[in-house]
């Protein structure tokens, strides 16, 4: 499983920006691995899950068909938490902030991405606060508990990324413990917990870890300001001994340093991430804060770069950039693929509806799902789930009305698609 992270050039984990777009530009461009946002597990936990819109609950069976975007989606209530694209089928990370080995093991024993990262560098106050993040840097203990815990339940690898301690002895001690919990690799930032840009990255502090880390792949992080080409990742990785290079803040204001050709313009990349965030119907604010980071000090020099400060959709900032045309089509596009027909029942009898996700079909699909979860319970109460099952059918056909779906169900308990 090591092999995964072994002479890789990778996307850092960016909370606001690694998101489907960015992660499927920087992948397109040459990145070999790309992580996830950091996402909370308590979140993960809470999730509903569809696999291109596919709903197994009890003896019952709903398929509901998103192939408008063909994703697996991760929905918190009203917010698509994490959305999965084909392209990153066995290349993207999920990093996970946790506190807890019980809830971490909850999220991971799936395998919709190729491996998952515990979070124990973020330095921001909301993790600290929470007792994630850097807080458990000195927390030797429950960091052993949280890995030994996704360890006995993962059927994908496991990471960590950490930050160096406050001296040198500390941050091996603590990676010995971590590489004995069998984790697949150890991402190293070299800065301490209460240092950021511009203080220096200690390049030999993470050298010394991978020196001493031989068994499984050490990735480095954390020098994002030396890193102007391809070339300049391969410097790195060999200056720090470290077995593959994790870049952040670079790769968000320069996707295309992943391109072995050479970088891109700024405008060629934010037009490039612009088309993949309308084909993946990227929120307007997540859109905006990728694009504004990409722009720099053009936010205010380039007519460009003021209208999408001043813009206030997805829309606006495509028209700035001349890509009005792209998400129109990609909105109509999704429209024509909502509203199309689909009365089909398969040789199972499997429901099928034609669904995507604004947040009114959210909130239908999750009191679907509740409603479904309870028939289960009640299945040998007939008259209790005939009720479920007529109040499930008035919440289809409110969302037949909505989207002009089309539905069919039956019990399929002998269906053999369902374990």
């Amino acid at each position: 499983m090591s092999e995964l992270y072994s002479d890789k050039k990778i996307l850092a984990p960016m909370v606001r920006a690694c998101r489907t777009p960015l992660r499927v530009l920087c992948l397109m461009y040459g990145a070999d691995l790309c992580y996830t946002e950091e996402i909370v597990d308590q979140k993960l936990i809470g999730a509903t899950r569809t696999v291109n819109g596919c709903y197994r609950i009890g003896k019952y069976s709903i398929i509901l068909y998103t192939e408008v975007l063909g994703t697996i989606d991760y929905c918190y209530g009203d917010e698509i938490i994490l959305r999965l694209a084909p392209e990153e089928k066995g290349r993207c990370i999920l990093q996970i902030g946790t506190n807890s080995g019980e809830k971490a093991a909850e999220v991971a024993n799936g395998d919709d991405v190729a491996g998952i990262d515990v979070n124990m560098g973020c330095p921001k106050p909301f993790s600290i606060h929470c007792g994630m993040g850097a807080a458990l840097l000195k927390e030797t203990e429950k960091v052993k508990q949280i890995l030994t815990s996704i360890k006995a339940v993962a059927i994908v690898p496991v990471s960590c990324k950490i930050r160096v301690l406050d001296n040198e002895s500390d941050t091996l001690n603590l990676v010995r413990e971590i590489e004995k919990c069998g984790v697949s690799a150890i991402t190293v930032h070299g800065r301490r917990r209460d240092e950021r840009q511009p203080d220096a990255c200690r390049i030999n502090e993470i050298r010394e870890v991978a020196r001493l880390i031989t068994k499984i792949p050490v990735i480095s992080n954390g020098f994002s300001a030396e890193i102007n080409t391809f070339e300049d990742m391969e410097k790195w990785r060999s200056e720090t001994e470290t077995s593959s290079v994790m870049i952040a803040r670079k790769a968000l204001s320069t996707p295309s340093i992943f391109r072995k050709e050479g970088v891109l313009s700024k405008y060629k990349d934010i037009e490039n991430f612009l088309e993949l965030a309308c084909k993946y119907d990227e929120s307007y604010t997540m859109t905006k804060y990728v694009v504004q980071r990409m722009l720099g000090g053009d936010q205010e020099h380039d007519p460009r770069g003021r209208a999408t400060v001043l813009s206030g959709s997805v829309l606006q900032i495509c028209r700035a950039f001349g890509k009005d045309e792209v998400y129109e089509n990609w909105k109509r596009e999704r429209q024509r693929k909502q509203n199309k027909k689909r009365f089909r029942t398969d040789e199972f009898g499997i429901l099928n509806v034609d669904i995507s996700f604004p947040l009114i079909r959210v909130k239908i699909i999750q009191l679907i799902s509740i409603i479904m979860g309870l028939a289960s319970t009640l299945s040998e109460e007939k008259d209790q789930l005939d009720i479920l099952i007529q109040l499930g059918f008035s919440i289809l056909e409110m969302s037949r009305r909505i989207n002009r779906s089309r539905c069919h169900w039956k019990d399929d308990q002998n269906d053999p698609l369902v374990a």
